[in-house]
């Protein structure tokens, strides 16, 4: 069987957040197999992922700063300082 995918989101209901829910996906020259997880399941997974996911969510940061600096020009001092 080989990893699809993996989808996590936050189980939530108009008045609160829930927790979270999933779904992996298999697939395999046979079938496809689709497995619901809960609450506990999902934040072992993010828990696993939580140092990639902060060190991209900096590196994005980093890009975007990066970028609107380059874009602001700074605007021409002219004359004597007073």
């Amino acid at each position: 069987m080989k990893l699809e995918r993996i989808t996590i989101t936050a189980a939530e209901t108009w008045e609160h957040f829930t927790g979270y829910r999933g779904e992996i996906t298999f697939n395999s020259p046979l079938g496809k197999v689709q497995i619901q997880v809960g609450d506990a399941l999902s934040r072992r997974i993010l828990k696993e992922c939580a140092d990639e996911i902060v060190a991209a969510s900096q590196q994005v940061a980093h890009e975007l700063t990066a970028s609107i600096i380059d874009q602001v020009e700074a605007p021409a001092i002219e004359g004597p300082a007073e």
